[in-house]
């Protein structure tokens, strides 16, 4: 991402350069981040792979729209990037090469990957080594951003892991495991656009009942890029994980149904159910410290949006898209 002054960035954005009876503009602004700038070009650059997924879409409309709600999802991402990148500048944070390298030596160790399969990957998503040692970088300062201002704050106390236990896997509990579509809404949308955003989860709804694939229209038409690509496989989930208004729902349903639109979070749902269980009862001293984990990464996320909340209030953010 460029990191440019403002004056100097609209200086390249406004230029046009003489040409008989036309001018031609050089680059188009997505938006502003305080002094920095996230262009256009950036945004399609990062939707490409997941405009290519959504392709086959029939529907002009439908595919347009979904479209649309990518590069939304995208910029939003370059923003908060953009924030984190802003503020790791202002703590003085670093990253050297050699912590570069061992990054990405894990990374190869984790995927089973020699030096060769790594560049061919790079190569199928268009990305030099080089750049993709740039990404590592700013992927490890944002985490260390993350982590002196919100990770470093959180504690997770014995009496809270002790109260999770009691209230989850002191008995033998029902899980479910559930894929969802979902469509999200934008922040500040008005009602038009929640009403639309409505409709289409309401489209799918009624296309998944009539026997669509469900793994094939959450690939397609799904927001949530954490599930996408699994046909917006949810795992086997416990009491406590899911918001109130999903959980309620997924918990009452019987297996294979599909309902929705249910409104939670940010969005709309439209869940399937896949499969339930009955999981026996562990000993506390043998769940101890997943359940530590599991409650510092949700009160991770949660502070997290917070912060970054924070951040946004400190920054004149200027969405152009």
């Amino acid at each position: 991402m460029r990191s440019l002054r403002v004056v100097s960035a609209l200086v390249v954005l406004t230029l046009t350069w003489p040409a008989p009876g036309r001018a031609r503009v050089v680059e188009s602004l997505a938006a502003l981040v305080g002094d920095d700038i996230i262009l256009q070009s950036e945004v399609e650059e990062r939707a490409l792979p997941l405009l290519a997924e959504i392709a086959s879409i029939a529907n002009p409309t439908e595919r347009e729209a979904r479209a649309n709600a990518i590069r939304r999802e995208v910029l939003e991402r370059l923003v908060q990037d953009q924030l984190l990148a802003q503020q790791a500048t202002e703590l003085k944070l670093t990253v050297s090469s050699d912590e570069i390298d061992r990054a990405i030596e894990q990374i190869k160790r984790d995927y089973g990957l020699s030096d060769a399969q790594l560049k061919d990957e790079l190569r199928k998503q268009g990305l030099t080594v080089a750049a993709y040692r740039l990404n590592t970088k700013r992927e490890i300062l944002k985490y260390r951003v993350l982590n002196i201002a919100v990770g470093s704050k959180i504690n997770v106390g014995d009496s809270e892991v002790r109260s999770y236990y009691d209230r989850h896997m002191r008995s033998a509990n029902v899980q479910v495991r559930a894929s969802h579509i979902f469509v999200a809404i934008p922040e500040d949308a008005d009602n038009a656009t929640v009403v639309e955003r409505e409709k289409l989860a309401k489209a799918l709804l009624v296309r998944a009942q009539e026997g669509e694939d469900f793994a094939k229209l959450a690939r397609e038409y799904s927001e949530d890029a954490g599930t996408r690509n699994d046909g917006g496989d949810l795992g086997f989930i416990g009491r406590d994980i899911l918001p109130k208004p999903l959980e309620e729902l997924v918990f009452s349903m019987h297996l294979g149904e599909i309902r929705g639109p249910v409104r939670a979070d940010r969005g709309f749902h439209v869940i399937k159910l896949v499969d339930k269980r009955t999981k026996e009862a562990k000993p506390f001293a043998d769940v101890e410290d997943e359940i530590r984990i599991r409650l510092r990464q949700r009160e991770m996320e949660r502070q997290t949006k917070i912060y970054l909340g924070e951040l946004r209030k400190k920054v004149l953010v200027d969405i152009r898209l």
